[in-house]
Parts: structure tokens; sequence; C-alpha cells
């Protein structure tokens, strides 16, 4: 990070314009029938012992209501399908990385994660893009579809759990637990969510030290004719509250990301702005974002005062959320040290 001079559908809309292409979705779903699975070797000849065989046991079956009120039975997590940048990132920290079989173009970290094949944007996906690559279990939140993708992948079979979008600070630790216990991993995630809940109370106490509330906009930028100003209900909301500081878009009546006009930018007034590093890159940098109607008059545009980050890392609330915080915070501070 540098220092330098439905609503959440249309933000991961524009999000996916600058994703990653797609690979090709051909895959090898699992060996031949001529093929050993695994290690267990192929009887030929009939046992010798007398014993009787050992029953096959039966896969676990674990159920969980999603966000959408639809109970899914999940029998194997060994292929997933992840349709959320933080849903990734979750189930690497949880030790599932190796069951990730493909993401959504929302998936900027890990680096192990950009390795796998990409089936599209999460909110226009197609069915046969998601099922070309076999997927036993598909996880997102319900800013994913259409719907009627969603229930032709249910109709083949395929379990798709939704969770519900969150957009605060105390709902990362609840996501990581449902996380864990959809993909059994319930020891994990309790030990993932106590750490990361640590981060953020450390990070927010680190914000009650400091006098003053500096107003913060966040703007969301794609290049010069996709400009947003973000409001309640966004998790940049959470980001900027939780360093005790001003939600400028918020505090001007902004819901969800608004197109972003001179004369609200200007009432709302804020002390630093925020972008996200990829539609700074767009927009040309310091001058071609001080040339943006508006910003030249702002404190913030008149002080230079303008904060970069990686937009998953700013606000996708997964498991970097507290570090995120409080980089944010002595960003804001720089006396904290």
């Amino acid at each position: 990070m540098k220092r330098l001079a439905s609503a959440l559908a249309i933000v991961v809309v524009i999000t996916a314009c600058g994703g990653s292409e797609s690979i090709d979705t051909t895959t090898t779903t699992g060996p031949s029938s001529t093929e050993a699975v695994g290690t267990t070797a192929v009887m030929t000849e009939a046992p010798t012992t007398t014993e009787p065989a050992t029953p096959t046991e039966s896969p676990e079956v674990r159920t969980f209501t999603g966000a959408d009120g639809v109970e899914v039975e999940i029998t194997d997590t060994s292929r997933i399908v992840s349709l959320n940048g933080d849903i990734t990132e979750i189930l690497f920290e949880l030790g599932k990385g190796g069951d990730v079989a493909a993401i959504d173009v929302t998936t900027t970290y890990p680096d192990a994660a950009l390795e796998l094949p990409v089936v599209g944007f999460g909110q226009s996906l197609a069915a046969e893009g998601v099922l070309a690559f076999g997927p036993t279990l598909v996880i997102g939140d319900e800013q994913v579809g259409p719907p009627e993708t969603i229930q032709q992948l249910r109709d083949s079979g395929v379990p798709v759990v939704i969770l519900e979008t969150q957009t605060t600070l105390d709902g990362v630790s609840d996501k990581i637990a449902q996380i864990a216990e959809i993909v059994g991993a319930e020891e994990e995630g309790a030990a993932l969510a106590e750490r990361v809940a640590g981060e953020i109370a450390a990070a927010k106490a680190l914000a009650t030290s400091v006098d003053g509330s500096p107003t913060v906009a966040y703007i969301y930028a794609r290049g010069p004719q996709t400009i947003f100003l973000f409001g309640a209900g966004m998790p940049t909301q959470a980001m900027i509250e939780g360093a005790g500081a001003i939600d400028a878009g918020a505090a001007s009546g902004v819901f969800g990301p608004a197109p972003l006009t001179p004369e609200a930018l200007v009432a709302a007034a804020p002390d630093i702005i925020v972008l996200p590093a990829a539609g700074f890159g767009a927009l040309g940098g310091t001058e071609a974002l001080l040339a943006i109607p508006g910003i030249a008059e702002t404190p913030a545009g008149q002080n230079g005062a303008f904060l970069i980050y990686d937009e998953a890392y700013f606000f996708n609330l997964g498991p970097r959320t507290g570090q995120a915080l409080a980089e944010f915070i002595r960003d804001l501070y720089p006396d904290l040290g």
C-alpha cells in the first residue's frame, strides 16, 4: 500500500471486467475404469480368508441450510467450485485449498488459488461452465447467479450452498465458522475464527487510541467512465467505521454504490480518498485522478490524501480483515507509527 498525493452486484460486475481470463475448462474428472483408484488394488481372485469382508463405509453426510433457505446434503468436498474471493481465501486458510477445483474471477488471493481454472464471473454463471469441472460442491454467497443457473446445477445433482453476504466486521467469524462446518473442518474453523476476531479487535482498539475522526470516501473506479462512490451497506463502510473514521458516502445518504458526481463528492468533503489499486491505475494515476471533476475541490484532493489498496485486501472481509484494518488505521493516523 502506498500513500499517494441488488447494490453489491453492481460492484462485482465491474470487478469482473478487469478479472482474470477464463482458461480452458477441459479437465480430467477422475481415473478410468482400468486404473487403480488411490492405493486400493483390484482383487482378481477370491480372498482366502474365511472372515467376512468389512462392509464399505457410507460417506459422511452433512446438511447445511443456506441463506436461500435450501437445505443441502453434502457428502463429498473433494472438488469444490468457489464463487467468491473471500470464500476461496477461507478454504485455503482452512487447509482445503487442495480440494478447490475452480474459482471465479473475484479470487485474487492466495497466489496458489490463482493457478486454478476460472469458471467465469459468479454473478453471470453458465451451468455448463461450472459442470465442466466435475464439482462435488459449489459454494457462493447471495450475490451469485442467475437463479436459473443455480437451479440447473442443483437439478444436475451438484450440491450448491448459498451463504449470506457479509458486510460487517462481526460477520467475518460467522462466515468462517459456516464454511468450516460445510467442509467438515470445524476445529480448524474455530481456531481461524478466533484468530481473525482477535486481529479485528486489536485493530479496532488501536483506532480508539487516536483523536479525531477523519472523513473517508471510498471511490471505486475501473476507468474514467466507470466511477462509483460507495456508501452504506458496503463492506467498505465496515472497514472505514472500524478504523474510527466517518464514511463520507454513508454520511451523505448514499446506499450501496452510486455513480460519482462532482456535487456529491464536494458535499461529502472527504479528508481522505481510498481507491482500489487496479482502478487507480486504470484512471492514470494521481494527475488523472485530480482531473476528475470534484476531486480537486475536496480536502483530500487539495492535500493529495489518497490511499490505494488491492480491493480484495481492503473489502473482501475474509481471513486478512484484521490485518488490513490495522494497516488502514496506521495509514489514516501516521503518528501511530
